[in-house]
């Protein structure tokens, strides 16, 4: 697998998506709503006659097939850690948060229209570069608890925390190693899957893959080394909610002095 899936659409993804909402960007293998479960059903499943690459290739398959797909979990890059939960789609669009030392930010996304929602220690960190601390303060006041319209360069670099989905499909690189290994099924959700690890020194990459409908990524770790990750797959195809929030608490910077 050599991480495809969840080294590079993971970390990849959270990483340059933290570098836009940290002034500067753990893992539990076992955690994330996974559980063993017996494959002995009796009845034989399809992925029961494949290689762990064949099964991935499936996934590889579905993944590309389908238009949107919502992250929840964390990792940590560089010595930081970001957490996520941001559903998005092929088109760019995006609903969702994005959290870490300096709080949340809440992203909505549709096309090149963009909102964001942040608190105050993230918007004091913003605007501390460059203002004094009156300044500061005053643009803290402003901005804090309410819905921002930005700019357009701002809504440019904001809009990057919606790539997600072109970094998950860039990650789905074909393989054919043979250096992974199906492990005991389990489930994610209540959803039974296919558990295939690569162990790598001093890392183990972990990807559970759907049994039951389209064989869709649920989940995919990294354990063992610096840059842990643990990240959770939902909704796949469900349109992205982008309704815009209400008029009164959207603020626009520009009418600002």
């Amino acid at each position: 697998m050599k991480h495809h899936i969840t080294h590079r659409a993971g970390t990849a993804f959270l990483c340059a998506a933290t570098s836009v909402i940290i002034t500067g960007c753990s893992s539990d293998s076992t955690g994330a709503g996974a559980k063993s479960t017996s494959s002995a059903t009796g009845s034989k499943h399809p992925f029961d006659t494949m290689t762990p690459e064949q099964i991935y290739e499936q996934a590889r398959e579905a993944t590309k097939s389908t238009t949107s797909v919502r992250f929840t979990g964390k990792a940590t890059s560089d010595g930081r850690q970001v957490k996520v939960d941001l559903a998005m789609d092929v088109h760019g669009s995006c609903n969702g948060t994005m959290d870490n030392s300096l709080g949340t930010v809440a992203i909505i996304k549709k096309s090149s229209l963009v909102y964001v929602k942040a608190g105050e220690d993230y918007w004091r960190a913003t605007f501390s570069r460059g203002m004094t601390t009156e300044q500061t303060e005053e643009m803290v006041g402003h901005f804090t608890g309410r819905w921002i319209k930005p700019p357009k360069r701002m809504s440019e670099t904001f809009g990057r925390l919606c790539d997600g989905f072109d970094n998950l499909l860039g990650g789905l690189a074909p393989v054919s190693d043979g250096d992974s290994v199906r492990e005991a099924d389990a489930t994610v959700g209540g959803r039974p899957v296919a558990v295939l690890t690569e162990r790598t020194t001093p890392e183990t990459a972990t990807v559970y893959i759907a049994k039951e409908g389209k064989p869709y990524l649920l989940r995919g770790t990294v354990a063992g080394g610096d840059e842990p990750v643990d990240l959770i797959f939902t909704d796949h195809g469900k349109p992205v909610d982008t309704t815009p929030p209400p008029p009164d608490q959207i603020l626009d910077p520009t009418t600002l002095r």
